[in-house]
C-alpha cells in the first residue's frame, strides 16, 4: 500500500509522541539511494540537533531542525518504527537515528520509492513540486480553485498531487463513493450539488486518521472494505466493479455512482 494522507499524517503524530526535542547522536544510512542530498552533508546538517516540530502537506512530512527540515516522503509501503533496542532495527530500514536517549527512529522503505531530503524552507518545496493545496487543510474556495477549468476525470483529478495534495488510489475511490460520482466522470461536468458532497473529502480523510490507516477497521458501508473482486456494494448489493485509470486500479459501484455520459481515459 502507499501511504495517503491520513497514513502520512499518522505518522506525524507518531514522531510528535516519542522523539520531539531528543538530540540525535548518530546517524546511519542503510542504503543512500533513498537519499536526495549529499550523505555527508545529510549526517552534518542532523548530528546533534534535534526533531523540534513537525508539518505535514499532502504526502510529505517535515521535521525542522534547527534552520533546516527533515523531509520524508513514503512511496509505496514506507514506515517510520521507534524503539529502544538496534536489535529490533526493522527490515527495510533505509535511514536510522539514534538519539542521545538510547532510543532509535527507522524511516522504512521497502520498495525503495521513497525519498529523504532536506529543505530551508517548506513552501519553497511545495512551489518547487508543484503541490496542490493539503486536501484535509483546504477550505471550499480553494478546493473550487484548484478544480478550475480541470478536464481531467475525477478520480485522476484526486490522485493529481499538482491539483489536490495527499490523495492516493484508495481514498479516491472512498471519496468518489460518498459523494456518488462516478470515477470517470470529467470534472468539469460536475454540478455545484456535487462538488459540494465531493468537497467532503475531508469526512474521508478524517476516518482515515482516526482509523491511523488500518483498512481492515473501516466501518461497513465504506467501500474500502469491499474494494476487492467479488464483494459487492455496502449500500445497494449491486457486485463491485474493478476498473483502471490513470495505470491504477479502481473500485465502484455501478449504480450508486452512475455515469450519465460517455467519456474516454485520459
Amino acid at each position: 500500500m502507499s501511504p495517503e494522507l491520513p497514513e502520512v499524517e499518522s505518522f506525524k503524530r507518531y514522531v510528535d509522541s516519542y522523539t520531539l526535542n531528543q538530540k540525535i547522536k548518530k546517524v546511519l544510512i542503510r542504503d543512500r539511494r533513498i537519499l536526495k542530498v549529499a550523505e555527508k552533508d545529510f549526517k552534518k546538517s542532523l548530528m546533534g540537533k534535534s526533531f523540534l516540530s513537525t508539518k505535514r502537506h499532502g504526502k510529505y512530512l517535515f521535521i525542522k531542525v534547527n534552520s533546516l527540515f527533515l523531509i520524508l516522503h513514503f512511496g509505496m509501503s514506507g514506515d517510520v518504527v521507534y524503539y529502544d533496542d538496534l536489535e529490533e532495527e526493522p527490515l527495510h530500514s533505509r535511514i536510522l537515528f539514534e538519539f542521545t536517549n538510547g532510543n532509535f527512529l527507522s524511516y522504512i522503505s521497502q520498495r525503495m520509492f521513497g525519498r529523504v531530503d532536506l529543505t530551508k524552507n517548506i513552501e519553497d518545496f511545495i512551489s518547487k513540486k508543484k503541490l496542490g493545496p493539503d486536501a484535509y487543510d483546504m477550505d471550499f474556495e480553494e478546493f473550487k480553485k484548484s478544480l478550475y477549468k480541470r478536464t481531467a476525470l475525477a478520480k485522476s483529478a484526486l490522485m493529481n498531487q499538482e491539483i489536490i495534495a495527499g490523495i492516493g488510489n484508495i481514498y479516491s475511490d472512498e471519496i468518489l463513493f460518498q459523494a456518488k460520482i462516478h470515477p470517470r466522470t470529467k470534472i468539469n461536468k460536475i454540478s455545484d450539488t456535487k462538488l459540494r458532497a465531493l468537497f467532503e473529502i475531508k469526512i474521508v480523510l478524517k476516518m482515515g486518521i482516526e482509523k491511523k490507516g488500518e483498512l481492515t477497521t473501516y466501518p461497513d458501508d465504506f467501500l474500502i472494505p469491499h474494494r476487492k473482486k467479488d464483494d459487492r456494494c455496502p449500500h445497494c448489493g449491486v457486485p463491485i466493479e474493478r476498473f483502471e485509470i490513470s495505470q491504477r486500479h479502481g473500485f465502484f459501484c455501478p449504480n450508486c455512482q452512475k455515469q450519465h455520459y460517455k467519456s474516454s481515459d485520459e
